[in-house]
């Protein structure tokens, strides 16, 4: 793959921002303009974190690092998408947008690489794939432990305020539902 790494190895700097770009084109269109202008970590941390860890990809790919290396900088993209309002296709497509980034950056100056490197680089790019699927479901299953959490809180906080529940410091034990009444 040396041929296709040193040509996107030389656009390295235009394939980050091009895969960058694929990816804030996928908000809001009211919403690009800022997430693609403000520079700003702070005033703009989606946008950044979004450009940072899209360059620590570009240059892990580039330099073969480690599953774990990469799946680092997938994470912090995926824990911001998968809350967001993506159904699952859309919050992963960004994983397969860099072969397009690629395709777009390289053009002609691949036109004599083996379609072998393009292989080999669409094989890692989809290992890439499955393990921020694997980010993504764990990511989900968090939320919705910490939903199905706050549901039992505010239940539990109703039926005590209702007078339904008794406490468990008053009964002794763990929290129970009082005898109904007429019932022994």
């Amino acid at each position: 793959m040396n041929g296709l790494l040193n040509v996107l190895q030389e656009k390295r700097k235009a394939l980050e921002e091009r895969w960058a770009e694929l990816v804030l084109a996928s908000y809001p269109q009211q919403s690009v303009p800022f997430l693609r202008q403000e520079r700003d970590r702070f005033a703009n941390p989606l946008g950044s974190t979004i450009r940072n860890e899209i360059a620590a990809l570009v240059e892990g790919l580039l330099a073969g690092a480690d599953a774990d290396v990469l799946a680092t900088h997938l994470d912090a993209i995926i824990r911001v998408r998968a809350v967001q309002d993506f159904t699952p296709a859309e919050a992963l497509r960004f994983v397969f947008q860099f072969k397009q980034a690629v395709a777009e950056i390289a053009g002609d100056d691949a036109a004599g690489v083996p379609a072998g490197e393009f292989l080999a680089l669409h094989a890692r790019l989809d290992e890439l794939a499955l393990q921020a699927f694997g980010i993504y479901v764990g990511c989900r299953e968090r939320v919705f432990e910490i939903r199905a959490r706050e549901a039992t809180a505010r239940t539990y906080s109703l039926l005590k305020q209702a007078g339904l529940l008794v406490d468990a410091d008053e009964a002794g034990g763990p929290p129970a539902c009082p005898p109904a009444e007429g019932r022994s």
